[in-house]
Order: structure tokens, then C-alpha cells, then sequence
């Protein structure tokens, strides 16, 4: 069984706390946790609700992430690609060596409310030390055990699942691409014709998995 751990944390040093406490009213969902390269320190995030004129206005501004880009825009909701600043404290690794994983992270009010998964307490224990000597406040909200399960893949295998999220970390997605399919197959040790497959069956997973239409097969365009 896994821990679960719902989490409120603030300090000046986590990502992005000067563009969420200027701008409380927007929602800021980090995408791609455990995609995020340390070595790169490259993320996504959606955003919605509040001015994106004074939140860009924040952003450019904000100390803890560089170069940011707006990728994408449609019925109020926008994603960022955004860099991270040398001296930023960034808890994905940390929850990684310590076992677990980030399922939710996003900005209320102010604060980021972090959903984790962790092998055991001593886990959570671990990371909350971390959380202190950084200089986090730390706010325990909900815990709780559940099964392991993969409800939250959307029907993906662990292959397709890495593959996506290695694609999304190399910069597969981005346009244009930062590297092409040929490469990406070499990063991850299968053919050519393996990655253009796990990608759209990947893909294919996800539509399945994540919209909800019901409209029959013949009729949609």
C-alpha cells in the first residue's frame, strides 16, 4: 500500500511564488511532474482564471523560472513552458529518491497544494525534514493509504507511458521539435518504428481515456 499525502507548501524559494502571490485568483497546475529533467530543469504549466496580462506581467518578473513561453491558448486557459532559476528549491527529485511521486501540484491563493505518493511514512517524514531545512513551510492537509493502481495512466503501459514522458521532457512535443523521432528512439534504446507506434497508441490511450463524446464513430469529423 502507498501513502498519500495532500499537501499546502509556501516559501520564497519554490517555483513560481512571486507570479501566484501577485496574482491569487489564477490556477496554476504544474503538467509533467515526473517528466521534469534536474539536469534541464524545464516544466509545463496550465493556467486559468485571473488577468494574463498582469500574471505575464509577474511572470517576467519572477526570479525563480526563466525564459518564459506561452505554448498554447484556447477558452481561457493557457501553457507555459518555463525554465527553472539556478536557486529555485525544485521537491520533484526529492520526492523521487525518496521513493514516490508528485500526482498533483497546483497554486491556491498563494501556496502550492501538493498531492504526493510515498512508499511509507518514513517517507513522508523524510520529505517534511527536507521541507523544514529548505526553509518550506509545511502544512499536512489529508493522508491516507490506498492500493497501488494505474487509474491515473488512462489505460497506458509502462512503456508507453515512459515514452511519453521522456518525449515531453526531451522536447518532442515542441514546436519546432528539439529532437527528432530518430533520436528519441536512440534515447530510449527501441526502433524507429516502436516510438511512432508507443506515441500514437499512447495518444490513442489517452483520447480514450481522458474525453468522453457520444457521438458514434461515423459521425465525428
Amino acid at each position: 500500500m502507498f501513502v498519500i499525502a495532500e499537501l499546502a507548501l509556501s516559501s520564497p524559494t519554490l517555483v513560481m511564488t512571486p507570479t501566484i502571490e501577485a496574482n491569487p485568483s489564477a490556477r496554476v497546475c504544474i503538467q509533467f511532474q515526473p517528466a521534469m529533467d534536474p539536469e534541464r530543469r524545464r516544466f509545463f504549466v496550465l493556467v486559468e482564471g485571473g488577468d494574463f496580462d498582469a500574471f505575464d506581467d509577474a511572470l517576467a518578473d519572477d526570479y525563480t523560472v526563466a525564459e518564459p513561453t506561452v505554448l498554447a491558448e484556447q477558452d481561457g486557459v493557457r501553457m507555459y513552458r518555463l525554465g527553472l532559476s539556478e536557486d529555485v528549491i525544485a521537491v520533484t527529485p526529492t520526492v523521487t529518491e525518496l521513493g514516490g511521486m508528485v500526482l498533483e501540484m497546483y497554486s491556491t491563493g498563494g501556496l502550492w497544494l501538493v498531492k504526493l505518493q510515498v512508499p511509507d511514512r518514513d517517507a513522508l517524514a523524510a520529505f517534511r525534514e527536507f521541507c523544514l531545512d529548505s526553509g518550506i513551510e509545511y502544512q499536512l492537509e489529508r493522508l491516507y493509504r490506498t492500493e497501488p493502481t494505474r487509474s491515473d495512466d488512462h489505460g497506458l503501459t509502462d512503456q508507453q507511458r515512459r515514452t511519453l514522458l521522456t518525449a515531453a521532457r526531451e522536447g518532442y512535443f515542441d514546436v519546432p521539435r528539439s529532437i527528432s523521432q530518430a533520436e528519441l528512439a536512440e534515447n530510449l534504446g527501441v526502433s524507429d518504428s516502436a516510438v511512432s507506434q508507443r506515441v500514437r497508441r499512447a495518444v490513442a490511450a489517452l483520447i480514450e481515456g481522458t474525453l468522453h463524446t457520444d457521438e458514434p464513430p461515423d459521425s465525428r469529423a
